[in-house]
């Protein structure tokens, strides 16, 4: 049987499962980092100057992203899942288009593999930036490939290399190493002066993303996050194990494509594969340069591995073909293990957040001044779709845990000079153990909340939980 009847064969149960999953995915809340997200883009809209009222280390085109889906479609779940859906759609069509050469079948394998991943990571997926950078990330290599193979309009095609990788780059810095994907796909040519369009896509694209984020007062604050605060971040690391356990099983589903990669290693390389391993090379890279490991830092790496061992599959030997595919069968099950916490956790947040949500709406007005503190336990969303507006820019613990003291006397300053109505806590202190020690074990900050508020609101769903102050009513 050849190479193609075999993948079709196996292309059957994968559209199924990703068919079953994808009907399963249609409830999913906008729920994770999306939230952070959702709220920055509602500070905003409130007149907040990004990176000046609102601390974040992000870059500028997820919060853009975020205020387009907003002023769009609301900040509903609803609107969330259709961007989500909406994503992986533009995931699966460049895949399609990358792949296609070396056979239909193979490149719907690709599609299918990657859909089936997408899905069970869950409802903290949606709309990650990872899985969102990885649109342009493809893009860029499709780019690369078609301008090795059209030399007539080649600059037209490393032009828009230089277009996806800033876009890339303005979504997380790491972006920027796609510049270096024509590098990959144009080896053998000895005119590197035709690079030069990389640059100028780059540089316009830039002028863009920037010019707009200047335009909103925030290029400055922007230049003094990523000196002060990132390097602060991204000393936040994980070990090894706990870095490989998460990768491992996030990547689970792409084995048996990476092992068809790894069997056809020596194979001449054309342009397109080629542009298929840098793009696997980034991937890598974009991982292990953050350190962390999270589960959704995977997407650039295993899309990149699915769009290659689908065209190495093509080339194999079917009995080798065979195995990868037994393999690619068998993997998604690791996976698929972590559904149930997954759901579990995402019930839990919801509800958190809810709870919170109808507290702020209760007790204050839409527009009120409130301190929030959370990571990912709901107090984000519970905000933006109450309309409440950010007190201080620390809307996380970390800018505050690990800042020098001056941060943390500024900041209670700012509380103490214009006290907002409201203190809302959650015990997601990352990069702390879950718990409430950072407030209650901050003599000073714990002396202010004693003297100026009272305890109104709290709620706990199954350890995550939350505590709503509200400012005293000044003596009669």
């Amino acid at each position: 049987m050849s190479n193609a009847r075999l993948a079709t064969l196996f292309n059957f149960p994968f559209a199924v499962a990703a068919g079953w999953l994808l009907g399963r995915s249609l409830d999913w809340p906008l729920i994770g980092d999306a939230t952070i997200f959702h709220f920055i883009a509602s500070q905003f809209q409130m007149g907040a100057v990004p990176y000046r009222d609102v601390f974040d280390i992000n870059m500028p085109l997820i919060y853009f992203i975020h205020s387009a889906v907003i002023a769009i479609a609301g900040m509903g779940d609803v609107a969330w899942r259709a961007f989500d859906l909406t994503s992986a759609a533009f995931v699966s069509s460049l895949i399609l288009m990358l792949v296609w050469p070396a056979g239909r079948a193979v490149a719907i394998l690709a599609v299918l593999v990657v859909l089936v991943t997408h899905l069970l990571l869950g409802p903290f997926s949606a709309g990650q930036r990872d899985f969102l950078m990885s649109i342009p990330a493809l893009a860029a290599a499709l780019a690369s490939a078609k301008a090795a193979e059209d030399q007539q309009h080649e600059r037209i095609y490393l032009m828009l290399v230089g277009v996806f990788a800033m876009t890339a780059a303005s979504i997380k810095p790491s972006g920027m190493l796609l510049l270096l994907l024509p590098v990959f796909t144009m080896m053998p040519k000895r005119d590197w002066r035709e690079l030069q369009w990389v640059i100028i896509g780059a540089a316009g694209t830039g002028i863009l993303v920037f010019g707009t984020l200047a335009a909103r007062g925030g290029l400055e604050p922007f230049i003094t996050t990523m000196q002060e605060l990132m390097p602060r971040y991204a000393s936040l690391g994980r070990t090894v194990p706990e870095m490989s356990g998460d990768v491992v099983v996030s990547l689970a589903p792409i084995a048996g494509l990476a092992l068809a990669a790894v069997l056809n290693i020596s194979a001449p390389k054309p342009p397109r594969e080629r542009a298929m391993i840098g793009l696997s090379l980034f991937g890598l890279i974009h991982l292990l340069v953050q350190s962390k490991g999270w589960f959704y830092h995977v997407y650039p790496l295993g899309i990149g591995l699915a769009c290659w061992g689908a065209w190495s599959l093509a080339a194999l030997r079917p009995w080798c073909a065979l195995i990868c595919l037994a393999v690619t069968a068998i993997t998604p099950v690791w996976l698929a293990q972590e559904d149930a916490l997954i759901r579990t956790k995402m019930y839990q947040v919801v509800h958190s957040a809810s709870a919170m949500q109808s507290a702020l709406e209760e007790r204050l007005p839409r527009g009120a001044r409130v301190q929030m503190l959370d990571s990912d336990y709901g107090a984000f969303l519970a905000m933006a779709r109450a309309g409440m507006r950010q007190a201080t820019p620390h809307i996380q613990w970390f800018s505050l845990i690990f800042a020098e003291d001056s941060v943390r006397r500024d900041f209670l300053a700012a509380l103490e000079e214009d006290p907002p109505a409201a203190v809302l806590l959650t015990n997601s202190q990352w990069p702390r153990p879950d718990g409430f020690d950072a407030a209650d074990h901050w003599p000073q900050f714990a002396a202010l909340l004693a003297s100026r508020y009272v305890l109104d609101r709290s709620g706990n769903e199954n350890n995550i939980a939350w505590r709503l102050y509200l400012r005293r009513a000044p003596p009669a």
